[in-house]
């Protein structure tokens, strides 16, 4: 799934910031999912342009049918709820409506150590693993909630969508977004609203997701002392079948200082 975003500040590499979900990734993910759930539609049926985003054209001269059979058009807007070039209905639009911080630990995690595994081969035959401590972890996570707005010239309309999005997040979807760090918790779908839109009735209806999810960073371990220490002893080279190398030890010390 493509979200058409990236994080164009470099702090997140600089302070070694691995996954933060907080409010860029949750909507950016249930847009991705919306997106690709209704391009396999044929009545609501969700067509991209080269960038990524709705096709909306200027629709005259368009056929009433343009769109379901081809990509001439979108059928249906998905994207943020604060675009304003343009009004299409039907839209799903979505917005972000914060975030608390929910510790998952008193100390964030902290004395967690990952460790790599080195893999050692004296030429012997002799193979020895090591666990490498590589970084320090911490990690905690956020609670918030995403709103979910659905405008519809016709009240069907507006039904439909509703409870399609409501299957796709809770039942269809569901493994995928956890899998991307994403927990959707309860899911409410509110009443519908009706409003004067020049000549037409606007019917809208808003979704709430309560959601959760993480952050992690990994610290490498950059002041880290190895020494390996060899000891060996050969036999009686003078015999006619000697064994080199038959006592061959190796002793590993790693001292670890522990400092971020």
């Amino acid at each position: 799934m493509a979200t058409n975003n990236f994080n164009k500040s470099n702090l997140e590499y600089v302070y070694n910031i691995i996954q933060h979900s907080m409010i860029v990734f949750p909507k950016e993910i249930v847009l991705a999912v919306l997106k690709d759930f209704f391009s396999h539609d044929q009545y609501y049926k969700y067509n991209n342009d080269e960038w990524g985003f709705a096709k909306t054209p200027d629709h005259t001269d368009l056929p009433l049918g343009a769109g379901i059979n081809d990509n001439l058009t979108t059928r249906i807007f998905i994207g943020e709820n604060y675009r304003q070039d343009i009004i299409y209905y039907p839209s799903i639009l979505i917005k972000s409506n914060g975030s608390k911080y929910v510790p998952i630990s008193i100390n964030r995690n902290q004395g967690t150590i990952q460790y790599k595994k080195i893999l050692y081969d004296d030429g012997y035959g002799n193979l020895t693993e090591i666990s490498r401590p590589e970084y320090f972890v911490t990690a905690g996570a956020w609670e918030g909630s995403l709103t979910i707005d659905v405008k519809t010239r016709s009240l069907r309309s507006c039904d439909d969508i509703c409870q399609l999005v409501a299957m796709a997040l809770t039942e269809i979807y569901f493994d995928q977004l956890v899998e991307s760090g994403l927990i959707i918790k309860p899911l409410n779908i509110g009443g519908v609203s009706t409003t004067e839109d020049r000549n037409d009735k606007l019917f809208t209806q808003s979704i709430t997701l309560d959601i959760r999810n993480e952050y992690r960073r990994e610290i490498p371990i950059e002041t880290l002392i190895e020494s390996v220490l060899f000891s060996i002893e050969f036999d009686d080279l003078s015999q006619k079948y000697p064994s080199p190398a038959i006592n061959l030890n190796i002793d590993t010390s790693v001292t670890l200082s522990n400092i971020f």
